[in-house]
Parts: structure tokens; C-alpha cells; sequence
């Protein structure tokens, strides 16, 4: 059976409620508020609970919680916003969710255009909180549910939230909530926040951002040893880019007049070669007529080659070819000598 139980009876420990003039909509201050804290039983007894606390599971709280979207929160003005006043609704949930760390939360917008007495009225005591470090002015959030509990196995003084519905939840002085680790907090801008803060919280926040600058000074000094670093780096790495490409093209230089003396001396060789053919192979004549070519005999075409002939200068043309096989020839050469003393054996013959 479902009861009603509405948080409200004990303290709790809050964020400041804070509200913001930056936003899309004129009539829209947005919010976020911790309702309560999950697998762990309430600071205090809420109404309708007999005296005893509550305790929500986080798989009831995962099951339930989207029962909160829609749903108003509202502000006490008769009672000194210490209590629940469900016909004074002034905002209104958008979202819920629980978070990692063990709160069920929620996110909405509060009517900041309808209802600037309130928006005033928050802003003097979180004012007059964070000036004084007065919590008991400090604003929170308690729920309003109705639910089906039992008596928990483990504490005969806590009830535990098998199911539940959420109905909403007020807005009210952190001294009167249920749950002390319960929050509320609406976003601001970083101006109000900082309007908001002590003269040590200032300095504290002076002092941080001081040690950042330095670390980033610090940054940017070893970032430019590094930039001059690499520039250096990369003017050395061209350098020796430039000297090798150098020393390739004087090797290619090199190579290339190597074989261009090359190459010339071949041909001076194979001009003298010709020269002395033409000297050895020719008579000189009379004018007008044309020179005779002169035979070298087979005993001068061996010692041409470093062979020579026996039998005082006699060979024969088996002789000759032998002679010329002994020679350290190529094949083709060999065959040319042996056809050349061919032809004039065969002349002998003839004769």
C-alpha cells in the first residue's frame, strides 16, 4: 500500500541554490538538485513514515525515479520555507537520473520571471551563506513521494522503499530537509559566483590561477627551446641534404670523366693501331697511282700475336694453326688469323 511521506523533518548538508540570468528563455532559471542518497537510510524521519527512516535501494531508485519528470517543486513563504507548500508551485522537472557517486538527481528550470520574489529571496540567503558560512541559511531540496515500504531486515529503525511514486519536491532551508547529503543547486553565472565568494576564497582562487600562469609560462619557455630545437635539427638535416646531393653529383662527375678518358684513350689506341696498319699494310707509289697492299705472311701475322714460326720461319698451314691455338686468343680472333694465313697457303698452292 502506498503511503504518503514527505521529506522535510531533519538537516541535511547543500550547495548553494543559485539561479541564472543567462539563458534562452526570460522565464527560465535552470537548476540541478540531488534529492537523496541512494542504499543508505535518511538523516531523518519524514512525515508519514511513523518516525522511522527511509532507506531507497538503487534498484528501486533506477525503477522509479522517471516518475519525478513533470513533476513542480514548491517554496513555504507562510512557515518560514521550512516546510512543504504544494500550492505555491514555482518550477518544474525536466529530467532525473542517478549519478555515479550514489544520488538520485534531478535537473528542471525555476519560473524566474513569474515568481522574482522568490529568485530575490534565494539569492540574499545564498548570499548571506557564503559571506558568513551561515549552512543553516543555505537552501536545499526535500522530496514528496507516495510509497510502499517494509521493515528493513538489517535496523529495525528504517524502512526500506520497495516502490514509489515521485509527486514532486520543495524548495526549503537546508536546516529542514531530510536528507543531509542532499543538494540543490541552479546554475549562474561565473560573475555572480564570483560576487558570492569570500575574501580568502578570492585570494585561494588568486593564488591557483597565479601557479597556473607560471606553469604555463614555464610551458611555453620549454616549448620554444624545443621550436629552436628542431629548427636546428632541421637546418642541420639540409645542410647535410646539400652536401650529400654534392658529393652524388661530383661522383657522377667523376664517373662520367672517367669514362670519357676512357673512351678517348680506346680511340687514340685504336688510332694508333690504324696508323701502324696503314703504315705495315701499304707501299708507298708513284704519283697518280694507287698504293699496293702489302700481305704480312703467316710467320709475321704470329709474331704480330707473340707466336712465332719454325723450321727458320717456314710453317705450314696445320703448323700456323696450331701455332695460333697456343696463343692466348680469343676464339674469334683465332678464327680470323687462321682464315687470313688460309688464303695466302691456298695462294702458295696455287703457285
Amino acid at each position: 500500500m502506498l503511503k504518503t511521506l514527505k521529506f522535510s523533518k531533519a538537516t541535511m548538508r547543500v550547495q548553494d541554490f543559485q539561479m541564472s540570468d543567462a539563458g534562452s528563455h526570460p522565464n527560465k532559471a535552470p537548476f540541478k538538485c540531488a534529492l537523496f542518497a541512494v542504499d543508505v537510510p535518511s538523516d531523518g524521519s519524514p512525515g508519514g513514515a511513523g518516525g522511522k527512516l527511509i532507506r531507497i535501494s538503487s534498484s528501486v531508485c533506477d525503477q522509479y525515479l522517471q516518475t519525478f519528470v513533470g513533476m513542480a517543486l514548491n517554496i513555504d513563504y507562510v512557515n518560514g520555507m521550512a516546510d512543504h507548500d504544494p500550492r505555491f508551485k514555482v518550477a518544474v522537472i525536466e529530467k532525473a537520473y542517478r549519478s555515479l557517486d550514489g544520488f538520485a538527481w534531478i535537473d528542471g528550470y525555476i519560473y524566474a520571471k513569474d515568481f522574482p520574489d522568490v529568485v530575490a529571496t534565494i539569492r540574499y540567503y545564498n548570499g548571506l551563506a557564503a559571506e558568513y558560512n551561515w549552512s543553516e541559511y543555505q537552501f536545499g531540496a526535500s522530496l514528496e513521494m507516495e510509497a510502499s515500504v517494509q521493515n528493513a531486515e538489517d535496523d529495525e529503525t528504517v524502512l526500506d522503499v520497495i516502490e514509489f511514486c515521485g509527486t514532486g519536491a520543495a524548495i526549503l532551508f537546508a536546516e529542514a530537509a531530510a536528507y543531509k547529503t542532499t543538494s540543490f543547486a541552479a546554475k549562474n553565472n561565473k560573475e555572480e559566483e564570483k560576487n558570492k565568494m569570500t575574501p580568502e576564497q578570492i585570494k585561494a582562487m588568486e593564488d591557483s590561477m597565479k601557479a597556473v600562469t607560471e606553469s604555463i609560462t614555464a610551458l611555453s619557455a620549454s616549448v620554444a627551446t624545443v621550436a629552436s630545437e628542431v629548427t636546428s635539427i632541421k637546418s642541420e638535416v639540409t645542410t647535410m641534404k646539400a652536401a650529400k646531393e654534392q658529393d652524388d653529383v661530383k661522383t657522377a662527375e667523376e664517373a662520367a670523366a672517367a669514362t670519357l678518358k676512357a673512351a678517348e684513350d680506346k680511340a687514340a689506341a685504336l688510332e694508333q693501331e690504324i696508323a701502324e696498319l696503314k703504315a705495315g699494310n701499304t707501299t708507298t707509289t708513284p704519283k697518280g697511282d694507287e698504293p699496293q697492299r702489302k700481305t704480312a705472311s703467316p710467320a709475321q701475322l704470329l709474331a704480330k700475336h707473340g707466336g712465332k714460326a719454325e723450321a727458320d720461319g717456314e710453317i705450314d698451314y696445320k703448323s700456323f694453326c696450331a701455332s695460333v691455338d697456343a696463343l692466348p686468343l680469343s676464339a674469334s680472333e683465332s678464327f680470323k688469323l687462321k682464315m687470313q694465313a688460309k688464303a695466302q697457303f691456298a695462294e702458295k698452292e696455287s703457285v
